[in-house]
């Protein structure tokens, strides 16, 4: 059954049926109660198909706006747990000049039964259903606000990783924060007219309590600038990991370059004495020594050559 919270002769108040005289009502419907929305929204105004169609399909897209004559309809996801599990829960909101219709119908139900609670406690709703809606919004961004703490703290760890040891295979990890990033910025980024509009002078939004909307919008900007630029210097430390890699096989081509090099001249001599003709040192009581030290002294040579050439930095 949908609960019901109504302000009533200075009181909020928590009942399960119709108040009995005109006054600002907080409706909620939770799992299961999905063919009440219908019912519930026809009794304070006329909502068009289409708002209450998207509401009961939230679950499908992670955001959605509807702007009636009488109502403002949105669906904003929350984002549930730790960013690793990527669960979001989709919250339908129906608000008007004195009703608040919100919605959980899938996953958790975390940001609206605190929210009911504390309302009850603070006696919220002699404020104004704006005033509601801000402190719902507002812990919703919270839990954003959390979700972007854990990817930031995991990209320091990252980075730090990546510059205590270049030769790590971080791909993996890069590729799994990545994705995570990308998840809660789709999640947020389509919310950004939700606050953008809830922001201007809205009819339904009393003038003491516009700053509040302000804040949200400009707290919606930075959880996105925040995201932003955890992606963006993720794209960049794809960059220095690839950078780092090449560098690493650089070097070792180096090393097995410079080994090439040096085997060369002995080899070169070796072949030289290996051939089957007539070679005077092959006669010479002192020929092997001879090769040996030729051998010998042309590869100091070439290591001497690449000293001072900086070949070994």
């Amino acid at each position: 059954m949908p609960k019901y919270m109504s302000y009533v002769q200075g009181e909020t108040v928590s009942q399960n049926h119709w108040p009995d005289e005109p006054t600002d009502i907080w409706i909620d419907l939770g799992p299961g109660e999905q063919s009440a929305l219908q019912k519930v929204v026809n009794r304070l105004y006329h909502p068009h198909p289409v708002s209450v169609e998207r509401v009961l399909h939230a679950h499908e897209r992670p955001a959605a706006l509807l702007v009636e004559e009488e109502a403002l309809v949105c669906v904003i996801s929350d984002p549930q747990g730790e960013v690793d599990s990527k669960i979001r829960c989709p919250v339908g909101i129906f608000f008007g000049n004195h009703f608040l219709v919100t919605t959980h119908f899938h996953g958790d139900k975390n940001l609206i039964d605190t929210n009911w609670r504390e309302s009850l406690s603070d006696n919220r709703l002699q404020h104004g259903l704006d005033f509601i809606l801000y402190h719902l919004l507002y812990s919703h961004l919270h839990h954003f606000y959390r979700a972007t703490e854990a990817i930031g703290h995991e990209f320091e760890t990252l980075h730090i990783k990546l510059l205590r040891k270049p030769d790590a295979n971080l791909s993996l990890d890069i590729v799994a924060l990545r994705k995570k990033t990308y998840w809660l910025y789709s999640v947020i980024r389509p919310e950004l007219k939700i606050f953008a509009l809830l922001k201007e002078h809205v009819s339904y939004v009393q003038q003491k309590n516009h700053p509040y909307f302000e804040d949200l919008y400009s707290q919606v900007d930075e959880i996105l600038n925040d995201i932003e630029a955890y992606r963006d210097g993720l794209e960049g430390m794809v960059e220095a990991f690839s950078g780092m890699q090449s560098n690493q096989i650089n070097k070792v081509m180096k090393f097995l370059t410079i080994l090439s090099i040096l085997a060369l001249p002995a080899t070169t001599i070796a072949s030289i004495y290996g051939m089957n003709f007539w070679i005077p040192e092959i006669h010479w009581h002192y020929g092997y020594w001879y090769s040996l030290i030729v051998m010998a002294l042309i590869t100091g040579a070439l290591l001497l050559y690449m000293r001072l050439h900086g070949w070994f930095h």
